[in-house]
C-alpha cells in the first residue's frame, strides 16, 4: 500500500475520534467512566499534527477539501465495487486496476480518497 495512503487513513481516523470527542454527550460519558478526555484529546493532536508534515503539500491540500466538504470520513473504503463514503458503484476501469492501493483515487462521485481491502 501506498506510503501516502497509509498515513491518510491514519490522520482521518484521528480526525474522526476528534469530531467525535467534541461532541458533548460521548465527551461527558468517557469522563464519567474515568477517561481523561482533555489529555487524550492533546496526545491525540500531537499524533495529528506529526502525521500532517509526513504527508506531501498537495495531497494535504486535497485531504483539508475533502475534510471541509464531510467533517469525517475523508478516507473510504471499497467493497465489491462500490465507494462506502457515498456508496455508489465505481466505474470498471476504477476496480480492474491492479495497482490501486499504489497509488492515490478519488470517488469520481463523493471526491474522498478510496482504498481496498485485499
Amino acid at each position: 500500500m501506498n506510503s501516502q495512503l497509509q498515513i491518510v487513513i491514519q490522520l482521518s481516523d484521528l480526525d474522526t475520534q476528534l469530531e467525535e470527542l467534541k461532541n458533548v454527550r460521548i465527551k461527558d460519558k468517557e469522563e464519567s467512566l474515568g477517561f481523561k478526555v482533555q489529555a487524550k484529546e492533546a496526545e491525540i493532536k500531537k499524533f495529528r499534527d506529526s502525521l500532517r508534515k509526513k504527508i506531501a503539500p498537495d495531497m494535504l491540500s486535497q485531504y483539508d477539501r475533502i475534510l471541509k466538504r464531510y467533517k469525517m470520513r475523508v478516507v473510504a473504503q471499497v467493497n465489491d465495487g462500490v465507494c462506502y463514503g457515498c456508496f455508489m458503484a465505481l466505474p470498471t476501469s476504477y476496480v480492474s486496476e491492479s495497482d490501486r492501493n499504489n497509488k492515490i483515487i478519488t470517488c469520481p462521485n463523493c471526491g474522498r480518497i478510496l482504498f481496498w481491502i485485499e
